[in-house]
């Protein structure tokens, strides 16, 4: 690529950037009712899923100005897409319940290809080893990847959220949907759960205190394989990475990864523990 080019380009997603801090600092409304969110966030998410593995990656990330506003951005992020899943999980809720109308939600897509690549990773690591129940930590107001993981291993999943406002809606969307009886609602930190009987626990990418529950899995069954989702290159503008660095007190082995793609944001690392 051109040497001009490729610094257009560059200062174009800076810019997209910085533009969307901006509008996510300046509106009050970071929710669905609100179209410039709407329209600010989907064009964002879009670009930088064109940029995925792009030569100009590690330059857009090391820019000094996305530097200042990154961390800011994440959280504002973060708030913005918990509000969307409210949003669609309160409209599902209030529709006829008929699991297809889960497919409404605008990035349905993104969850199934997700799903899918982490259970052919998964099944390919344990080679035939049986499950018994999945704990999902994280799972908020609405549980697509636990739907998804439920129905495609046919495995009990344990929803798990510390949040009890998403605890009650989304369980209120699985009792709706009639889902109770292969997911289970728990309002609890991850970080105090006890794991026996889970030997297979996923921890969603928002989970802020991901050391803590590490710990506490290791604590209660050191011999659960742990899933967590995480973030690579571009995508670092949209999610804080995973750094096992941080789990300090246990030692993991990481035994696989998926790997994101240019419609898919997520990223998912496998762990075992050593000492075992």
């Amino acid at each position: 690529m051109p040497l001009a080019e490729s610094i257009k380009l560059k200062e174009q997603i800076i810019n997209q950037y910085k533009h969307a801090y901006k509008i996510l600092t300046d509106e009050h409304d970071l929710s669905l009712n609100n179209p410039i969110i709407n329209q600010t966030l989907y064009s964002l998410v879009n670009n930088l899923g064109q940029f995925f593995e792009h030569e100009l990656e590690d330059e857009i990330l090391s820019d000094r100005e996305i530097g200042k506003i990154r961390s800011d951005m994440l959280r504002r992020l973060e708030t913005a897409e918990t509000l969307m899943e409210f949003h669609y999980a309160e409209k599902f809720i209030q529709d006829t319940p008929n699991i297809n109308n889960l497919k409404k939600f605008i990035y349905w897509d993104n969850y199934e290809r997700l799903v899918d690549i982490e259970l052919k990773k998964l099944f390919a690591i344990i080679e035939g080893q049986r499950l018994s129940s999945i704990a999902f930590v994280g799972a908020g107001p609405l549980p697509l990847s636990t739907i998804l993981l439920q129905q495609q291993t046919g495995k009990p999943v344990i929803c798990l959220d510390i949040h009890t406002e998403a605890y009650d809606v989304g369980k209120k969307l699985i009792d709706q949907y009639g889902l109770q009886h292969s997911l289970t609602y728990v309002l609890a930190d991850g970080a105090s759960y006890h794991y026996d009987g889970c030997d297979l626990v996923w921890i969603a990418s928002l989970v802020p205190n991901k050391e803590q529950v590490v710990q506490r899995i290791y604590e209660t069954n050191p011999n659960a394989i742990v899933a967590i989702r995480s973030v690579d290159g571009i995508y670092q503008l949209l999610y804080e990475p995973v750094d096992a660095t941080v789990f300090q007190n246990v030692v993991c082995e990481e035994i696989g990864r998926t790997k994101a793609n240019s419609s898919i944001i997520n990223s998912t690392i496998f762990y075992r523990f050593q000492d075992v």
